[in-house]
């Protein structure tokens, strides 16, 4: 079995593709240097000489590459994913969001998933398209939580509010969850989140803990939201089992 991923280069793809192999897949990765992501006939003849069995979209890259993408899998019978964001939600839309709220972001990031969600779901009817938050990774390195707050710390405080309720899940619980919705559930949209109950403030307080107490975190209420998702169908290990909170 061969799965084709493509940015292999980020946050998400590389602990997604060792998921895979421990499941014993062949993982390829989509290396745009080699293949690329404008030239129609070089990326079918790639499709068609990896024959995969399953094609990972979590890169980035233009709305018209992920449509791209979804129609080549739809013509060829390859079960295609897409990971989506909550950011697809407008700051004025509070949470928590299920898959029956239909995201409004007008922003540069938000609008350009939504335009891939639009386009790949008009090209193939069969596509998985999964929305996830935040990512929270074990260390710096990526573009996760982590770095965040290793790029605030290097100013000194970090404000964090208690108000803001952000859908995130840890990486590894991530890609668990991608690979048991393309390999045992039926296509369509789904939303992973793993933050049920807990606020940015108590989230940074239990990572702070984790990682040695490194960093001041101090409470700062000047941002209310909540992000949240949820999704009764999507089984994803919720934080709470990684950090340890104080009630």
């Amino acid at each position: 079995m061969n799965v084709l991923i493509t940015g292999m280069n980020g946050t998400v793809a590389p602990v997604v593709a060792d998921v895979f192999r421990t499941q014993g897949y062949d993982v390829t990765a989509w290396d745009r240097s080699v293949v690329s992501t404008t030239d129609l006939a070089l990326m079918e003849a790639f499709i068609d000489r990896v024959q995969p069995d399953l094609l990972l979209h979590i890169g980035m890259g233009s709305a018209e590459f992920a449509e791209t993408l979804a129609r080549l899998s739809f013509e060829r019978n390859i079960p295609f994913l897409f990971t989506s964001t909550a950011s697809v939600y407008a700051d004025h839309q509070q949470g928590p969001h299920d898959p029956f709220v239909a995201p409004e972001a007008e922003d540069e990031y938000g609008l350009y998933k939504r335009t891939c969600e639009r386009l790949i779901q008009a090209v193939n009817p069969n596509a998985y398209i999964v929305r996830i938050g935040w990512q929270i990774g074990q260390a710096a390195g990526s573009n996760n939580m982590i770095d965040y707050l290793e790029r605030h710390a290097a100013s000194g405080e970090i404000p964090a509010s208690a108000n803001w309720y952000p859908s995130c899940a840890f990486l590894e619980d991530t890609a668990d969850t991608l690979y048991t919705l393309i390999t045992s559930k039926t296509p369509g949209l789904y939303l992973a989140n793993g933050n049920r109950d807990h606020s940015f403030f108590d989230i940074a307080t239990a990572l702070n803990t984790l990682h040695g107490s490194k960093w001041q975190i101090t409470e700062d209420n000047s941002m209310t939201r909540d992000d949240r998702m949820t999704d009764s169908r999507v089984i994803i290990r919720p934080i709470s089992e990684r950090l340890s909170f104080v009630h």
